[in-house]
């Protein structure tokens, strides 16, 4: 493939003006937008434009002849196709950047093509000799725009003062499910002190409680005004790909408002979206194209040119006295997507909806043509020698990429937390890759039989290798010098969890689908079992057997250990028959207790799961006043509705000895009791 340089330029020049209210405006069309009063919002019927579903429909038509190809298959194909795919690797060897990502290269693009940070304006705010600025980062996990914009600033403004907050839903939440957050929490572990959860700690920014709380907590910023907010999230969509835009519009809904709450007057703010057919994504960029003097739509050259994501990059904010009158009546909206139109369709100007209408079409242009390329290629007689060709066009466009934003190293001391710390801890990033098929297989599936079903999961479930030694006898660890006990909203499954593989525990959670489709009962280990283990044990045992069931109750679970560690007597040994180890909580709990005895020996049994042996109890006053005080926050979290999540940092548990005997002693209990019910349900 020879280089043609037009066709490289075009990869960095996706862009497309939405709205610019500016005094050096020519276009005579194009008057200053503005808001209808807030009685008139969200009183109108939801409406269409036949144009933009036409181009929503000749869309979906070529993205459909995506459905029979495996998500593994065509993502490595697009990988190798992707005309900009060397350079997050060249950037990682030549620039070496703390914490690199696709989203990294993104962010670095962005805030270079359009001045994200107004340095303008913060210079005009603060006071002489000192500049300085906060950001707040939403949906940020795993933190690839904060750290980006660090070394933006280290590089292109180094005397400016910044300081930071970001939210996303939390990673230690064992009830936000992996399909909806990004769990790769290296760089946040070492940076909690910057990341705020909301009043819930879920970090679920869709929840009006935790807007407010983020509005407060945004008041603790060391430094100057918040001038730049940038909004990267998403909604797992794999199963719906023909609406997509349904699916993530009010996200982007509840990230404008709480952008309108916390932005500055002359600050920007940064969008993700994907395509712009409804009537929502319509009123939400006229909603943004008033609040900004001006709004631009780009696709980084680094983003993946055949999906639909694009950003919306909103320039100088008219403040919060223009958008005051107007967040009673969005906030009204807030927790629930609204039932009728923003605006109705007759408020939005002409020259509006056109503009809206060509930048659909402009961009849907662009990825029908890679879509349909990265087809062809696929199915091309000379692959091999199509992608040898390529080769020279991608090391152009690395090279392009980093002349042209003139990237460079930083100095270790400007890094945030250094990229040697997140590079050790790259061990601990769960395998999330939870689908392999393709989309006409997993809608077959939907259909599938009970049987059917139960086969399927059986045969993810004997892929499980277990890699333990049983008797396995450890020591122990110092205790903690203080609890940090964290609570938040209550949940009764666990859906993600820092101890099993992600592939693991979607078994777990398939099996506890399947009983209660069947609405059926089962115990695990059974009670025949838990007889058998007690039956030859003597008075120097005390027996606590839990249930490896659906149902996760944390307050149960401190209760209970609570209270038998409280009638214990000196020596006697305490057995856990399926101590869960899902939660940092019962993980914590395990920590803090194993510090009353001599040693902890952990048995594996082939047809009964696993014992935990805690050998030879000596009362230790400070563990029984942890367990104290844990039991009575447990009790205080109850009466808000709420629970303890965790009592010791989740740091301190990762750096645990132990810490790969309890993955490994969950994957064997979910494998056998995945065993166990699928054997029962195939009899009934």
């Amino acid at each position: 493939m020879k280089f043609n340089k037009s066709a490289a330029e075009a990869l960095f020049h996706k862009h497309f003006i939405i709205s610019e209210n500016t005094e050096n405006n020519q276009n005579v069309e194009e008057v200053k937008y503005v808001l209808p009063k807030p009685e008139c919002m969200f009183r109108e019927e939801p409406w269409q434009k036949d144009s933009l579903q036409t181009l929503k429909n000749e869309l979906n038509d070529v993205k459909s002849r995506l459905n029979n190809f495996t998500l593994d298959e065509w993502q490595q194909h697009t990988y190798q196709m992707n005309q900009a795919g060397d350079v997050l690797n060249d950037i990682k060897k030549h620039i070496q950047p703390e914490f690199i990502t696709q989203a990294w290269c993104k962010f670095y693009e962005i805030v270079c093509n359009f001045s994200l940070v107004p340095l303008n304006k913060i210079q005009e705010i603060n006071e002489e000799n000192i500049c300085s600025f906060s950001s707040v980062h939403l949906c940020e996990a795993p933190g690839a725009f904060v750290v980006a914009l660090n070394h933006w600033l280290k590089l292109n403004a180094p005397s400016v003062k910044w300081d930071w907050i970001a939210s996303t839903l939390n990673p230690y939440c064992e009830g936000n499910p992996y399909s909806q957050m990004i769990d790769d929490d290296r760089f946040i572990r070492h940076t909690l002190m910057h990341w705020y959860f909301g009043a819930d700690n879920t970090g679920n920014i869709m929840d009006l409680q935790n807007l407010d709380a983020l509005v407060e907590r945004s008041k603790t910023i060391s430094q100057g005004p918040i001038m730049l907010i940038t909004a990267d999230g998403s909604i797992d969509c794999t199963d719906m790909p023909d609406e997509q835009e349904n699916a993530v519009v009010h996200l982007h809904f509840c990230e404008i408002v709480t952008c309108m709450h916390l932005l500055e007057k002359g600050g920007n703010f940064l969008l993700k979206v994907f395509t712009l057919f409804e009537h929502q994504s319509v009123c939400l960029m006229y909603l943004l194209a008033c609040a900004f003097q001006k709004v631009i739509a780009t696709k980084p050259a680094t983003s993946r040119a055949g999906n639909s994501e694009m950003y919306i990059v909103c320039t100088n904010f008219n403040g919060r006295d223009y958008i005051e009158p107007y967040l009673n009546v969005l906030r009204c909206h807030y927790d629930a997507c609204p039932t009728q139109a923003t605006f109705g369709c007759n408020v939005i100007p002409d020259y509006f909806m056109r503009k809206i209408e060509d930048c659909a079409r402009f961009f849907k242009r662009h990825q029908c043509k890679v879509i349909e390329d990265n087809i062809n290629a696929f199915h091309s007689e000379t692959y091999d020698n199509l992608l040898f060709k390529l080769k020279h066009f991608k090391r152009k466009i690395s090279d392009m990429y980093l002349k042209r934003y003139k990237l460079a190293k930083i100095d270790l001391g400007d890094q945030i937390i250094g990229r040697d710390i997140i590079e050790r801890n790259t061990k601990y990033i769960m395998s999330r890759k939870l689908r392999y098929d393709s989309y006409n297989e997993r809608c077959r599936k939907q259909d599938s039989t009970l049987q059917e079903r139960l086969q399927q999961i059986w045969s993810k479930a004997s892929d499980i290798e277990i890699l333990i030694e049983s008797p396995y006898i450890y020591n122990l660890r110092t205790l903690p010098k203080t609890l940090e006990i964290q609570t938040g909203k209550t949940f009764h499954g666990i859906y993600n969890s820092r101890f099993c593989e992600a592939k693991i525990l979607q078994i777990l959670n398939e099996v506890n689908h399947i009983i209660q489709d069947t609405h059926s009962v089962t115990h695990f280990p059974s009670t025949k079992v838990v007889e058998t283990c007690i039956h030859p044990i003597d008075q120097h045992y005390n027996i606590l057997s839990f249930q490896f069931i659906h149902v996760y109750d944390s307050h149960q679970i401190i209760a209970k250990v609570c209270d038998c560690v409280e009638k214990l007597q000196i020596e006697q040994t305490l057995v856990l028959i399926d101590y869960p180890l899902l939660t940092q909580l019962s993980v914590s709990l395990l920590y803090i207790l194993g510090n009353s005895f001599e040693r902890i020996i952990t048995e594996i049994h082939a047809d009964k799961s696993y014992h935990i042996i805690l050998k030879t109890y000596r009362r230790d006053e400070k563990v029984l006043n942890y367990l104290r005080t844990i039991l009575a926050a447990s009790y205080d979290a109850l009466s808000k509705n709420m629970t303890i999540w965790s009592i010791i940092p989740m740091m301190i548990l990762y750096e645990w000895d132990q810490y790969p005997i309890i993955m490994q002693l969950n994957h064997f209990a979910i494998k056998l009791h995945t065993f166990r019910v699928l054997d029962t349900l195939s009899k009934t």
